[in-house]
């Protein structure tokens, strides 16, 4: 059966409906997190339950705090190194990786729905944001 456009679409409005719902509180998640080190590196990742990537997020979260997340979407920072690889190949280093002497200046956010993954770039120190 072939996957219906219509659906496709709306998967693609819902991904954005969720970079707008949650980027600033993720940016200011973000903000307080390098503030207690400024050597951290993190990312945004919010999964939505249906994403082919959901039971392999929830494993990692459960490794990293020792408790299995809820059931439904996930939202929340990760260490960037989770997501980059899928940020290099997928857009490139440009929009978010600084150098590596830079304190981090644009949080990368990976929304992974049913239908792929879509990515939004805020700047740390301003609420300015771009998705792609």
């Amino acid at each position: 059966m072939d996957p219906n456009p219509m659906d496709s679409f709306y998967q693609h409005l819902d991904s954005e409906q969720l970079l707008n719902e949650h980027g600033k509180s993720l940016v200011a998640e973000a903000r307080g997190m390098l503030a207690q080190n400024s050597g951290a590196r993190v990312a945004g990742l919010i999964t939505t339950p249906d994403s082919p990537d959901a039971t392999a997020v929830r494993q990692a979260l459960a490794k990293m705090t020792g408790r299995m997340p809820p059931p439904g979407p996930m939202v929340g920072l990760v260490p960037r190194q989770m997501v980059q690889e899928l940020l290099q190949s997928r857009v490139g280093s440009e929009p978010w990786q600084e150098q590596g002497w830079q304190p981090q200046q644009m949080l990368a956010v990976v929304v992974s729905t049913r239908d792929g993954h879509r990515f939004g770039f805020f700047e740390i120190g301003a609420m300015g944001s771009s998705s792609m």
